[in-house]
């Protein structure tokens, strides 16, 4: 019986009634699945397993390894700065990350600039989250361990731009799934079966 409900819940369902946003689940016979999200020039996506629980469809996917971002070089520097450096070969994502940086009991929150960088008065910093625009479902958090550094050099993991699916959930429904799209605002999305 569950064979013959994978096989008809399987197939192609793709996101309608939201303009300028391609999105769409390709659910295989064998329980996985394949996601994406293209908006503009942004591109999403996702690969893991699905279920069938009576009328919905539960996703999941690996967790990554590591967080979106990756620390590549921090020193203590003889400058009156505090200073977080985003680089990548992408001169636009560079500019489009935003960062909590805790000091105390105080929380600064800024973006960074045109050239990557988020520059402060030096002071002893605690943590910093950095969290991409376009993936505000992938946080990264770092804890300072030496107060004395002032400059925290940081790269975009690969895998920054992956969905993770942790038992997200869509109704079965005559004509597709429904439920709320895992990165769009809160509502009750339609997804096609094509």
């Amino acid at each position: 019986m569950e064979a013959q409900q994978t096989a008809t819940v399987a197939g192609e369902y793709y996101l309608s009634g939201v303009m300028e946003t391609a999105s769409g689940f390709k659910l295989n016979d064998d329980s996985t699945f394949e996601f994406f999200l293209s908006y503009g020039a942004l591109d999403r996506s996702a690969t893991g397993t699905w279920k069938q629980e009576g009328d919905s469809i539960v996703f999941n996917s690996p967790k990554p390894a590591r967080q979106s971002f990756i620390l590549a070089d921090h020193k203590q520097e003889d400058d009156e700065y505090f200073t977080i450096s985003i680089s990548d070969a992408n001169s636009y994502l560079i500019q489009c990350v935003y960062a909590i940086i805790k000091t105390g009991d105080q929380q600064i929150e800024k973006n960074t600039d045109k050239n990557g960088y988020i520059r402060l008065p030096k002071q002893p910093v605690e943590s910093i989250m950095l969290v991409l625009e376009f993936c505000p479902d992938r946080v990264a958090i770092f804890p300072i361990n030496n107060t004395e550094e002032n400059y925290f050099e940081f790269k975009f993991d690969p895998s920054i731009m992956h969905v993770i699916f942790d038992n997200v959930k869509l109704a079965i429904t005559e004509n597709g799934l429904s439920g709320q799209h895992p990165l769009l605002k809160p509502g009750n999305y339609q997804f096609r079966k094509h």
